[in-house]
C-alpha cells in the first residue's frame, strides 16, 4: 500500500498529491521489521548477506537498464556517475546537497534503508543486555531527538531538498518502528480497531492534503505521518481487523512476498508444489521474512 501511494504520487494522480507519505509509512514498517529480525537471534554476517541478496539483484538490474538507455533518454547526464552514486547507496546525501543523481533520484530511499541496515545491527548489539523498559525509553528518546533534529534542520536552512532526502533527518520513522518491535504489550479489544481506524484516517488526510516540497510538512507534518504509520503497524500486529484480513488474502500476500523473495532466491515460483511460499492467513506479510524464511521454519539461529 505504501508503494502504491508513492507510485500514484509520481504519476501525479489528483487524489495522491500527498503520496510521498508512503515513504514515511514504509520507514516505520521497515524499522519494525528489521528490529524484529535482529532480535530473533540472527547472526550479523547472515543478516548482512540476506540484505545484500535482497537489495542488490533488482537494483543492479535497474541500473544496468538505466546505463543502457540513459544516453538516449537523458543525453545531457553522465550515466556512469549516476550509476556509481546509486550503486554505492550515496544518493540520499548527494540528492540532498548536489541534486544528483536527479534522473534516478528515487534511489535516495534505498540509500536511507541501506544506511539503516548498516547502523542498526550495531545498535541492537550494543543494547542487547538492556531490559525491555529501559530500551523502550531509549528508543522513545531517540525518536524525539531524531524528530527535533529534522525540524530544526528544516527551519534553519529553509531548504526542503537538504532536509527531505538525508538519512540522519529521516531516522524518526525507522526508530519509531523499532520501538513498536520491542514493546512487550499490544493493543487489546476495541482499541485495536479504534487505533487502526484513526491511523488510516490520518494517513488519508495526509494523502489528500499534504504537499511535497513544503517545509511545514517536512518539519511538523512528518510527526503526524510517523505516528499514524506507527498506529497502523501497532494495530496490525495486535489483532485481527478488517485491514489485516484484507492484507492476509492470497492476492495481497502474493504481491508483497513473492517477487522480491523470488529474486533473492529464497522462494520458488508459486506453481512449484510442496512449498509454503506465502505466510499463512492473518500473519503480517510485511514481516514475512521472519515468519516464513527457511531458517525460522527450522528453528535454528545464531545469537548476536
Amino acid at each position: 500500500m505504501a508503494v502504491f501511494t508513492v507510485v500514484a504520487f509520481h504519476c501525479r494522480f489528483p487524489f495522491a498529491l500527498g503520496g510521498m507519505i508512503g515513504v514515511d509509512v514504509f520507514f516505520v514498517l521497515s524499522g519494525y521489521l528489521i528490529t524484529t529480525i535482529l532480535r530473533s537471534g540472527i547472526g550479523l554476517p547472515e543478516f548482512y548477506w540476506r540484505r545484500a541478496t535482497r537489495l542488490y539483484p533488482p537494483l543492479l538490474l535497474m541500473l544496468a537498464a538505466y546505463a543502457a538507455f540513459a544516453p538516449l533518454v537523458f543525453p545531457t547526464v553522465n550515466p556512469v556517475f549516476d550509476v556509481l552514486l546509486a550503486g554505492l547507496y550515496l544518493s540520499d546525501y548527494t540528492m540532498a546537497f548536489w541534486y544528483q543523481p536527479l534522473s534516478i533520484g528515487h534511489t535516495w530511499s534505498l540509500a536511507v534503508e541501506e544506511h539503516f541496515y548498516l547502523v542498526w545491527p550495531l545498535v541492537i548489539l550494543a543494547t542487547r543486555r538492556l531490559p525491555v523498559r529501559p530500551l523502550m525509553w531509549l528508543l522513545a528518546v531517540g525518536f524525539v531527538v531524531a524528530t527535533t533534529w529534522r525540524i530544526v534542520d528544516a527551519h534553519v536552512w529553509q531548504d526542503w531538498h537538504r532536509t527531505y532526502f538525508r538519512f540522519d533527518t529521516r531516522m524518526s520513522g525507522l526508530i519509531l518502528g523499532a520501538l513498536i518491535a520491542v514493546m512487550p504489550w499490544r493493543l487489546q479489544g476495541e482499541r485495536v480497531l479504534l487505533i487502526g481506524r484513526i491511523s488510516i484516517y490520518m494517513l488519508l488526510v495526509a494523502l489528500l492534503f499534504f504537499r511535497f516540497r513544503n517545509i511545514w510538512f517536512i518539519g511538523w507534518g512528518g510527526i503526524a505521518v510517523d505516528l499514524a504509520a506507527a498506529g497502523l503497524a501497532l494495530s496490525l500486529v495486535s489483532g485481527e481487523t478488517a485491514i489485516s484480513r484484507f492484507l492476509s488474502r492470497e492476492g495481497p500476500r502474493y504481491l508483497a512476498c513473492c517477487p522480491i523473495r523470488y529474486i533473492s532466491g529464497t522462494t520458488p515460483l508459486p506453481w512449484r508444489s510442496g512449498t509454503n511460499w506465502i505466510p499463512s492467513p492473518h500473519q503480517s506479510w510485511w514481516v514475512g521474512w521472519r515468519h516464513s524464511s527457511p531458517r525460522s521454519r527450522t528453528g535454528t539461529s545464531r545469537s548476536l
